[in-house]
């Protein structure tokens, strides 16, 4: 049996811009739209009316903003739609999770990311939004952390992460995939925002425990095993014990 169709409302004040995207949601057999306008006004009572699993809601529309809908609706209403917004500015990203987006899409809209979006909606538990906790900012669900940098926003699937790395003012994430990526942040503050697999070996060092393999004792590393690739990162001899000991409590978990 078929999932049923994720249910979407759009506001988008460019008629263009919202056929193009309802174009898009129809296009992935993943959404409907059963409702959209290029008026923000009239925003809230579609989605009272309809009472949608997304809202693709853009920002920086005439007479009432994307901001001010998400604070007309929470006024108004107990319905919590999970709230994609859809802008061209990419200025407005940070101020958006403060809004507790569940994402950010940035025009021209493309179809895998916006296919990337719809997937992740479907996984999460609690499905459409209608109360439950799904709509959550990237920052407080402990998966995706975003930085905003000279040339843009950084988004960082921690999931992907096999472990981070210091250098001052600088920490670089390194994927499964081999590609690193170094945002400007203390590694202290990203550790306040990673989730409980993630475990501080070292004063310049935090691992993904879901992706270790063992502790070389004699080289004072951590390695990590993922298909035909290995990666290691140091670890203190002071926090082996407690890698070890935080290792058996995540087992007797299960």
């Amino acid at each position: 049996m078929s999932n049923p169709k994720i249910r979407s409302v759009i506001v988008e004040d460019e008629p263009e811009a919202l056929d193009l995207l309802a174009g898009l949601l129809e296009a992935t057999g993943e959404a409907t739209v059963v409702a959209s306008t290029t008026n923000p006004l009239e925003a809230v009572d579609l989605v009272l009316m309809h009472n949608p699993d997304i809202l693709f809601l853009d920002i920086k529309m005439p007479g009432m903003s994307g901001f001010d809908i998400i604070n007309e609706m929470n006024r108004l209403t107990e319905l919590k739609p999970r709230v994609v917004f859809t802008t061209a500015h990419d200025e407005y990203a940070i101020k958006a999770f403060d809004f507790a987006a569940f994402d950010y899409l940035l025009k021209p809209i493309d179809p895998d990311r916006l296919s990337e979006t719809l997937h992740r909606h479907s996984s999460q538990a609690g499905g459409a939004g209608n109360g439950n906790p799904g709509q959550q900012s990237f920052m407080n669900n402990e998966k995706i952390l975003i930085f905003r940098g000279v040339t843009g926003v950084t988004f960082i699937d921690t999931d992907d992460v096999v472990y981070i790395t210091a250098d001052g003012n600088y920490s670089s994430f390194h994927f499964i995939s081999g590609r690193v990526e170094t945002v400007t942040a203390l590694i202290g503050n990203i550790e306040m925002h990673l989730g409980k697999q993630f475990f501080r070996t070292g004063r310049s060092c935090i691992v993904n425990t879901a992706y270790l393999a063992r502790i070389d004792m004699k080289q004072m590393t951590c390695v990590f095993i993922r298909g035909d690739k290995e990666f290691r990162c140091e670890i203190s001899r002071d926090k082996v014990k407690m890698l070890m000991d935080f290792m058996k409590n995540r087992f007797s978990e299960f």
